[in-house]
């Protein structure tokens, strides 16, 4: 099997990491959270190509803005695993599951199909009120690869303005980031509008962990 893309992409583990990832079918990616103890404050999850990059960017911000927030970042391969074990061999325990995705705390699931698969696989959850999704839209057009992205919903800064709606108490003290984050969506747009392209900040970015 050859599987091959139209974009660049970029590394995030080592081959062993992969292999281990990939066994696993899903993850905490420790190297782009920034909550090493006790519960998240937010959840940022992710399946997919582009939207785990997005939400790895959004992770990225959000530690440069919000130090204080404490984010989760879990990569999902597997979308079986999300299945309680009762319906799938893949599937993890009730225990297992809340253990990852927590019993209280917002979740935001970036993926690159339609949103209403994950809530299928998830309904059965304790934190299933709490799991927001964010997919294809049906939205799109011949336009540059962010701009697809921003049509859907699926970019950075929107995953950005979602936490800050989501977590308690985050959108009076972080009102102003969510504005920048809509400012950015329409600079970013009229970019793609006037150049036919991304803008160098997104077609160039990658992790730095500061």
């Amino acid at each position: 099997m050859i599987l091959a893309g139209k974009q660049p992409a970029l590394d995030y583990l080592t081959m062993d990491e992969a292999v281990a990832h990939c066994t696993r079918g899903l993850g905490i990616w420790e190297w782009a959270s920034n909550q090493t103890r006790g519960e998240p404050d937010v959840v940022l999850a992710c399946a997919g190509d582009i939207p785990t990059l997005e939400t790895v960017a959004a992770a990225a911000i959000l530690r440069r803005r919000l130090p204080e927030l404490k984010v989760r970042v879990i990569n999902v391969v597997d979308l079986m695993r999300l299945q309680p074990a009762s319906e799938h061999p893949h599937g993890l325990s009730d225990h297992e599951f809340d253990m990852l995705f927590t019993t209280s705390r917002p979740v935001i699931f970036a993926y690159h199909g339609y949103p209403w698969l994950i809530h299928r696989l998830t309904y059965r959850r304790t934190n299933h009120g709490e799991i927001h999704v964010r997919g294809y839209k049906e939205e799109g057009t011949t336009t540059t690869p962010f701009d697809m992205v921003m049509l859907n919903d699926l970019d950075r800064f929107h995953l950005v303005m979602d936490v800050i709606e989501r977590v308690p108490g985050l959108g009076e003290t972080a009102a102003l980031l969510r504005q920048e984050m809509a400012d950015e969506r329409l600079a970013h747009r009229a970019y793609t509008r006037e150049h036919g392209e991304d803008p160098p900040d997104v077609r160039d970015w990658t992790w730095h962990a500061s």
